[in-house]
Order: C-alpha cells, then sequence, then structure tokens
C-alpha cells in the first residue's frame, strides 16, 4: 500500500510537468505558433524563463504568482494545469491498476498509456476552451483517429490472441469447429459498431444543435469534441457523459447569471462540461446507471 501510493506521487510530479507543457501546447496551437521550436517566455516582457521559473506549481508560489523579471501577474492557468494533469495522470493510473505492484502487467501499462494520451488531449481542449473559447482542430481531429484506431487495433489484437489461445487448447480446438469464434467475432464488432454508432449519433445531435442555434449554442469544435468522448467512453457510458455535460453546464451557467458573472447573452465554452462529464464516467459511470434503472 505505501509503495503504491509513493507510485503515485511520483506519477503526480510527473504529470504536473506534463501539464506545465500541456498548457504551452493550449496557446501555441491556438495562436498558430510552433509547439516545440521556441523557449518560454514571458507574456508581457519577453524574456526567455529559465528552468527555476519552470518549475510546476513551486515556481508560481516562490514567485507569489509573478514574473521574477518584471513583476507582471502570472495566469492561474499555470498552476491549475499542473495540478490538473497530476491528478489526470494519477487517475489514469489508478483506472489502469498500473500503480499496483502486483496487478501490473503488459494490458495495465498499454492501458495506463492510452488513458495519458486521451486525458493529455483532453487537457488541451480544456484549456483552450476556457482561454479563447475555441476547440482547435490540430487537437481534436488528431485525438479521434488516435482513439477509433487503439479501439480497432485492440479488437483486432484480442481476438487474433484469444483465437490463438483456443488453437492450443484441446477443448478450445472442438469449440471452433463449433463456431464459436465466430460467434465471440460477431459480439466484438457489434459492440465495437455501437461504441462508433452512438459517437456519431452524438456528433449528429451537436450538429442539430448548432443547425437550430446558427451556432449560437454551440460551436462546430463541439461536434468533434461530442464525437471524440463518444468514441473515448464508448457505448452507453458516453450518453451519460453528454448528459452530464449539459446537467453541470447548465447548473454552473444558472450559477452564474446568479451572481452577476454572466448575463444571459454571454457564451459560456461548453467543451470544459463534456469533458468533466466524459472523467465523471471514466470513474462512476456503472454506479451512476446501476443506479437509474434500479429506480424504476
Amino acid at each position: 500500500m505505501v509503495l503504491t501510493f509513493l507510485n503515485l506521487g511520483i506519477i503526480f510530479i510527473f504529470g504536473a510537468v506534463l501539464g506545465s507543457f500541456l498548457n504551452l501546447v493550449s496557446d501555441r496551437v491556438v495562436k498558430g505558433e510552433k509547439i516545440v521550436a521556441s523557449h518560454s517566455r514571458c507574456d508581457k516582457c519577453g524574456k526567455e524563463l529559465k528552468a527555476l521559473n519552470l518549475i510546476p506549481v513551486i515556481s508560481f508560489l516562490v514567485q507569489r504568482g509573478k514574473c521574477s523579471f518584471c513583476k507582471t501577474g502570472l495566469s492561474w492557468y499555470y498552476p491549475f494545469s499542473e495540478i490538473l494533469a497530476g491528478f489526470l495522470l494519477v487517475l489514469a493510473a489508478i483506472l489502469s491498476k498500473f500503480s499496483v505492484v502486483d496487478s501490473f502487467s503488459i494490458d495495465s501499462l498499454i492501458g495506463f498509456l492510452f488513458l495519458v494520451i486521451v486525458f493529455s488531449f483532453f487537457e488541451i481542449l480544456l484549456l483552450a476552451d476556457l482561454k479563447y473559447l475555441l476547440i482547435p482542430d490540430k487537437i481534436v481531429v488528431p485525438a479521434i483517429i488516435f482513439v477509433a484506431f487503439f479501439h480497432i487495433s485492440t479488437t483486432v489484437a484480442n481476438l487474433y490472441d484469444y483465437r490463438n489461445r483456443l488453437q492450443n487448447d484441446d477443448f478450445g480446438r472442438y469449440l471452433l469447429k463449433a463456431g464459436f469464434f465466430e460467434n465471440q467475432v460477431g459480439t466484438a464488432l457489434r459492440a465495437l459498431g455501437f461504441n462508433f454508432g452512438s459517437a456519431i449519433a452524438i456528433a449528429l445531435f451537436f450538429l442539430f444543435i448548432v443547425w437550430v442555434t446558427r451556432g449560437r449554442g454551440m460551436g462546430g469544435g463541439d461536434i468533434r469534441l461530442g464525437l471524440l468522448v463518444g468514441l473515448v467512453n464508448g457505448f452507453p457510458y458516453n450518453l451519460l457523459a453528454v448528459f452530464l455535460g449539459f446537467f453541470i453546464g447548465a447548473v454552473v451557467s444558472i450559477g452564474l447569471v446568479i451572481t452577476h458573472k454572466k448575463t444571459l447573452k454571454s457564451v459560456v465554452p461548453f467543451g470544459p462540461f463534456l469533458i468533466l462529464g466524459s472523467l465523471i464516467c471514466f470513474v462512476w459511470g456503472a454506479e451512476i446507471l446501476n443506479w437509474y434503472f434500479n429506480l424504476f
């Protein structure tokens, strides 16, 4: 148990370092700047930041939230992105059981790396939407391609491995002759079809909202983000993620209007709420659906 908590602590630190980079990506991809080629600089004075200025969270606290050169206040997005990424990597480790030494396997490593990549895409999109009210295609489109390819390739690989295991077993060879494997292929393809079909349905639903509201209620980037969330969570959890995104967004928006921080005509980014709904489904999706169906 102690070793597991130590692993999670190390993973959080790596996540915080990653979060600093993801925040930089969220800015530069929107502004059309090179992501890796140039050094980090202060947005106000343009001074190149040193290594001591780039320590996640700690540098922000030591510098009291100000640039060490021009003393201009730094954005809270810096520590927010670092802490968020740290927690997301810890969540990825817990969900994939990557942090539990006794449960470590190649599958847990693959699952961890998949979630790290997906959560990194999520954080960039969340930050870009919060700061610029934009879901950049340069991020969301590669994310969609990656997740779709992952699901297809893992389905094929699992079926191939399963068939090999059947061939190496006497009873398994009997099942192959009886057509059992073909039934498993059909089941896997139907599950894959439900996941892709429901994701496309979510995107079409968002497209309908864009058409009805003429782009005032939702943007084109949200359509592609809906497709991404649909693929990431899979059926039926993707439908729950969308519902939670709308529900949380409505509650927060009403709260902002009541507190006079926003008006009814103000634009509130929907992407962060949809991503939050997706993350909630990763953790509690099964429990929420079980609770809901037990009501009837």
